[in-house]
């Protein structure tokens, strides 16, 4: 006999003899008693961090927000192709930018050193001179006169 517990909803057992019996499973479900379902994920990658969902007779890609989409989370919204575009264009404005200001002080120092060219030697000339001038100015002695004060008694 078929014990109760052996059989499922999944599939129908017979019985070959007393103590064998045979289940033949529904679609997507397998095991000795059709007990669990099919894993269609098992052989599926899901791209771009997708999550596969196994179905009853199928599996589907659940892809992670907006920015992806396709059977298997494949193909890429065009925002995230215009983002890594924009990104990109960025950081080759701003290596170009670093290359400039690095090559200017290599010019600016080999127009000093080897052809003695100093570009802000004015400039530092004019500095000292007003640095030193205001070192050498006098401190100015003030003498306050007080208004409506009483006169001085004098000896």
């Amino acid at each position: 006999m078929i014990s109760s517990s052996t059989t499922r909803t999944q599939g129908n057992c017979s019985e070959i003899s007393n103590s064998t019996f045979l289940c033949i499973c529904d679609d997507g479900w397998q095991g000795i008693h059709c007990e669990s379902m099919i894993n269609f994920c098992h052989n599926v990658t899901c791209e771009n961090k997708g999550v596969c969902r196994s179905l009853l007779l199928n599996y589907r890609c659940e892809c992670l927000g907006n920015n992806y989409y396709g059977h298997h989370c494949e193909f890429t919204s065009k925002k995230i192709i215009t983002y890594k575009i924009v990104s990109t264009s960025f950081a080759y404005i701003a290596i170009i930018a670093l290359i400039i200001v690095a090559m200017f002080i290599i010019i600016m120092n080999i127009l000093k050193y080897c052809f003695g060219i100093d570009s802000t030697q004015e400039d530092s000339k004019r500095y000292r001179r007003e640095k030193q001038a205001r070192k050498r100015k006098h401190p100015v002695i003030e003498r306050f006169v007080y208004v409506n004060a009483p006169p001085q008694i004098s000896k």
